[in-house]
């Protein structure tokens, strides 16, 4: 229990400290594909007007501003996040956006979430579950939150399979994108712990199926850029 807390600890000061340069790395070392792999996963997500939805590591807010410029009316977001820094940056988007009225934030612990059960529609979780400490735990709270029949959409960092293309990623992977991660943002070890973490993430069969003994159904997989991220869709049974 001791570790996990102090994992969590770790993580949160390292998202802390590269939030000033968080959404200049994800353009760069994304090649901007993080805009398009986010709104794919909003489609899965298919807001409905008047519906109530959960960014869970919402970070500096992109998804949420997505999942609010989407045309359903009178739907509400709550964005949470356990860096206050990142919530800082998240604030100024959304205000500059003028989506205040539709976007809320909150600090809070994914592991733990601060919402009565069956509070949800929907849910979405962008590259946050694999920095868990307990991710079996956070997929329990994801269904507890939300209502009978809402949609769980995460979006996670994945291996691709084997072959020239993927030995070509594990390179850029392994060895660039921790360089220039740790040049451009000033933080040693952000952007090493990054693979580390992705290789130690489950693969997308045993993510999907994690999910099923958790209580979600339908579930479906989406592999993009190769096999570079995976989107994953469960349905809380009823």
């Amino acid at each position: 229990m001791e570790k996990s807390a102090e994992f969590s600890r770790q993580i949160q000061t390292m998202f802390g400290l590269v939030a000033p340069r968080y959404d200049f790395l994800n353009r760069l070392l994304s090649l901007g594909l993080d805009r398009h792999w986010r709104k794919v996963s909003v489609d899965f997500l298919a807001p409905s007007d008047g519906e109530r939805f959960l960014d869970l590591a919402t970070g500096t807010g992109d998804v949420a501003l997505e999942i609010a410029s989407r045309p359903a009316k009178g739907m509400h977001v709550c964005g949470l996040d356990f860096s206050l820094p990142m919530l800082l940056r998240a604030r100024k988007k959304i205000r500059a956006s003028q989506r205040n009225e539709t976007i809320f934030l909150q600090a809070g612990s994914g592991e733990d979430l601060p919402f009565p059960d069956n509070s949800f529609d929907g849910l979405i979780c962008a590259f946050g579950i694999r920095n868990f400490a307990d991710v079996p735990r956070g997929l329990d709270e994801i269904r507890r939150v939300l209502k009978p029949g809402g949609r769980a959409v995460i979006l996670e960092f994945s291996m691709p399979r084997r072959g020239p293309l993927g030995n070509v990623y594990r390179w850029y992977f392994d060895c660039v994108l921790p360089r220039v991660g740790r040049w451009v943002s000033g933080h040693p070890d952000a952007y090493q712990y990054l693979p580390r973490s992705v290789a130690a993430f489950p693969s997308r069969e045993e993510f999907g199926e994690a999910m099923g003994r958790k209580g979600f159904s339908s579930i479906r997989l989406k592999a993009m850029t190769l096999g570079v991220v995976t989107i994953f869709l469960g349905i809380k049974e009823v």
